[in-house]
């Protein structure tokens, strides 16, 4: 019965990997109308269903279908041409095609190499951009929040301020590309900093520090609760200050990633490159149909055209692929979902909070006082929590 009901469940997740009427990835739409990917089904692009997809890929790119109209208009130009005034001896002139494809062969290995280690540097920049800025930030305001509320203070204000800046700073991060004055009315708008805390944010001048100069509002405020005799020593003060650094870190590591693009001279020579050979393949291949074709040869002549333009698809699909992990905060379909991440943060940090007030009833009643008494008393000067 038990394999039955295995072979049961295995048979519904294949078909379910194959069906066409379950989505391939899910999409988030945020309150601007601005559609991002949230996640996909990574079984469905490993199975033959990839044939399918074409939502959230580099297929609806229109600068990719340009490109290869661009590669169609040569091709066919030169076939037609080379039709119309093919002379005799016109296939000695072209010699054999693995004379051909050598020459070819010369660039896709170069090329191959430089899209390779091209693509290796922008997989590790969007990967670093992910897990040390944006994971940094939600960790930080996470650590801060769970220090605060269980170990300092349960003072309301405080503890919405850190998820306030906190949200404030990663949104900054996704309108970066706007004006100073329209990134702090978005955040006025969204009531995530009051008209005053904007204003003070608009004094200290430079957009680009605005995500983690919120972070230094809270080292503040930590500071104030330190003063104030709400943090137990120096350690707990360190701990806390810690778990700001973190945030703020996160924060500088994506402006230092997205102001130090990949050198210019290696991006231009390898667009080069690749727009070079697409265009002496089409060339090349347009006179080894013509050759094919007055022979009456017609599979060597589909081989040829094939060539022609899945190549140049390739290449061109993969250095557009690279230009959209350059910035993913921008406001494109395989961008990082702002509106998911903005999400997420607010409620695992309101959740963070909400637990101090939903104790098991056991860790309510724990008295601990006993087993420190019997061990000598506490061994730091601890505060009662309070509010400031």
């Amino acid at each position: 019965m038990e394999k039955l009901e295995q072979a049961t469940r295995s048979l519904a997740v294949i078909r379910k990997n194959y069906s066409l009427r379950d989505p391939h990835c899910r999409f988030d739409t945020n309150e601007e109308g601005i559609t991002t990917l949230a996640d996909y089904n990574v079984q469905k692009l490993t199975t033959m269903r990839v044939f399918f997809v074409t939502t959230g890929t580099a297929l609806e790119s229109p600068i990719l279908w340009i490109e290869m109209s661009v590669i169609a208009i040569v091709y066919w130009g030169t076939f037609a041409v080379l039709m119309h005034f093919r002379w005799e001896g016109f296939s000695e002139f072209v010699g054999s095609d693995t004379d051909v494809r050598a020459f070819i062969e010369m660039f896709s290995t170069l090329i191959g190499l430089l899209l390779s280690f091209y693509t290796s540097l922008n997989i590790a920049r969007w990967w670093s951009l992910r897990t040390q800025g944006v994971a940094g930030i939600a960790q930080g305001a996470s650590k801060l929040t769970i220090l605060l509320s269980q170990g300092v203070t349960r003072n309301t204000e405080i503890l919405e301020a850190v998820r306030r800046y906190a949200l404030g700073s990663l949104m900054l991060l996704f309108h970066k590309d706007e004006e100073d004055e329209k990134q702090l009315d978005f955040l006025v708008g969204r009531e995530i900093l009051t008209q005053s805390e904007a204003d003070k944010l608009w004094q200290a001048g430079d957009g680009r520090c605005y995500p983690e100069a919120l972070w230094v509002w809270l080292a503040h405020i930590v500071t104030r609760c330190h003063q104030a005799g709400l943090v137990d020593g120096p350690p707990h003060y360190c701990a806390l200050l810690a778990a700001v650094d973190e945030g703020r870190t996160g924060a500088s590591a994506i402006k230092t990633n997205m102001e130090t693009p990949i050198p210019m001279g290696y991006v231009h020579l390898l667009g080069l490159m690749v727009k070079l050979h697409n265009v002496i393949l089409a060339v090349l291949m347009a006179l080894v149909s013509v050759k094919h074709a007055g022979n009456k040869d017609s599979v060597a002549t589909i081989r040829a055209m094939f060539r022609c333009f899945f190549m140049p698809l390739l290449y061109n699909a993969i250095l557009i692929i690279n230009d959209e992990l350059t910035d993913p905060f921008g406001k494109d379909v395989s961008d990082f979902p702002a509106h998911v991440l903005c999400r997420r943060l607010f409620d695992d940090v309101t959740s963070f909070v909400e637990m101090g007030d939903h104790l098991p009833e056991w860790i309510a009643k724990l008295d601990v006082k006993k087993e420190a008494a019997q061990r000598g008393g506490p061994r730091g000067s601890a505060q009662p929590v309070g509010a400031v």
